[in-house]
């Protein structure tokens, strides 16, 4: 199920504070809990290390790149998933040591592989070619290596196919013909040491994809560590834990998750006569942050045509995956539930000029009015990050919550 508001903006007292928020900033507003997001962080890191001593999770930067909400993460004991320059960028100016980022980019320039090797930064290549352009950028790869294999499959539970990250027509990863390969260029280009990772999915609900993941990582490691004599430091199983965007929709279970991570490690690894547990790695961006953030936005016009409409401040350009996925998110009028108004089919938009500037279609909501706020749910991650500017739109405010409920402008 979604996470409720924050119980400081619960109820009347919760409704005034929230409306006092919006006169504050403006709206669209949107607002994050800063002990929701630690205590998650604390639950995922301390449930995967009783099983996996050495884990570490990277925090999928794109999902919330604001350094407020980094700082948290890292004061919580993660690392982060870079997938741009501009992201390492944020990571080095709050002091994060380069073997606590991994840079997994795609079609990579040669100019930022140059960034990326001065940095420090474990580099995860997309692409075989790659290791030409670094070395002609500077004589020779880092000691230590990655890359992101494509097995040739990919999958997602969510209804945005492009989650699908894995398989012939993703555009992301090695193919499993040129992996071994892409290892021994690298060894020939000077590396020493080895990492693997492999991301074919966003968004998952069903376990038994990263038993699938698992089993696909560590046989292609134990096939490259025939060939080539390489024994990896870490397996990266990416991210893609998913969140329920839907009221009735259950959380995934962190404790089963790793139960069966392990269970598979050790199975595989008694196949394979090995003892050394590798370091796991993930690279979660949604689950960490997602369900601790809501889009707070005001009614500014009605419209009956067709069908009632309610046109809200916020449009497509605050929160794109509506409008460019058809994804769900939740969305509630506080003042109405407190008063128990009826409930009516309605459509909720936003006020571009496209006509897939939409929030939800045909939804079961209390009838409101101009001036009411509504919250959309679940958008502390692919939210904020994902706007844009078209027809002069600018980007809503972001306030951190305290634990005491005390906001702070990011």
């Amino acid at each position: 199920m979604v996470v409720a508001l924050p119980a400081s903006l619960q109820g009347p007292d919760g409704l005034q504070r929230l409306e006092h928020l919006a006169d504050t900033y403006g709206t669209p507003l949107q607002i994050y809990d800063e002990q929701m997001i630690r205590d998650n962080a604390r639950h995922l890191l301390t449930t995967f290390r009783a099983q996996f001593p050495s884990f570490t999770q990277f925090y999928a930067v794109k999902a919330l790149p604001n350094p407020a909400v980094l700082k948290v993460l890292y004061q919580e004991g993660c690392g982060f998933d870079c997938s741009s320059t501009a992201e390492l960028h944020v990571c080095k100016t709050l002091g994060v040591p380069g073997d606590k980022i991994i840079y997994t980019s795609n079609f990579t320039s040669k100019k930022d592989l140059a960034l990326a090797y001065d940095l420090g930064v474990i580099i995860n290549l997309d692409d075989i070619s790659l290791v030409d352009s670094l070395v002609e950028v500077r004589g020779r790869v880092p000691d230590l290596m990655c890359f992101r294999l494509n097995p040739g499959l990919g999958r997602t539970d969510s209804e945005t196919k492009s989650n699908v990250l894995g398989g012939p027509d993703a555009k992301f990863g090695v193919p499993p013909f040129q992996i071994v390969d892409a290892y021994r260029k690298a060894q020939a280009a000077g590396a020493t040491r080895f990492g693997i990772h492999m991301m074919t999915g966003s968004c998952v609900m069903n376990n038994e994809y990263w038993k699938e993941t698992i089993t696909g990582l560590y046989e292609t490691a134990m096939q490259i560590k025939k060939e080539l004599g390489i024994t990896f430091e870490f397996m990266n199983i990416g991210g893609g834990l998913g969140i329920p965007y839907l009221p009735d929709q259950p959380r995934v279970d962190i404790a089963s998750i790793v139960t069966l991570l392990r269970t598979t490690f050790d199975e595989l690894m008694g196949t394979h006569d090995n003892t050394t547990l590798p370091t796991l790695c993930m690279e979660n961006g949604r689950y960490m942050t997602g369900p601790y953030g809501w889009l707070v936005s005001r009614c500014q016009a009605i419209k009956q045509s067709y069908a009632k409409y309610y046109g809200l401040d916020a449009s497509m350009a605050h929160l794109m995956r509506p409008g460019m996925y058809g994804a769900y998110h939740h969305i509630t009028i506080p003042a109405r539930e407190l008063d128990q108004s009826p409930l009516i089919t309605a459509n909720i938009v936003g006020d571009l000029c496209e006509n897939n500037d939409w929030f939800g279609k045909d939804r079961v909501i209390p009838d409101a009015k101009v001036g009411d706020l509504f919250v959309i749910y679940d958008t502390g991650a692919h939210s904020h990050s994902m706007c844009f500017q078209y027809n002069g739109k600018l980007r809503s405010p972001e306030i951190l919550l305290a634990a005491d409920g005390t906001p702070r402008l990011m």
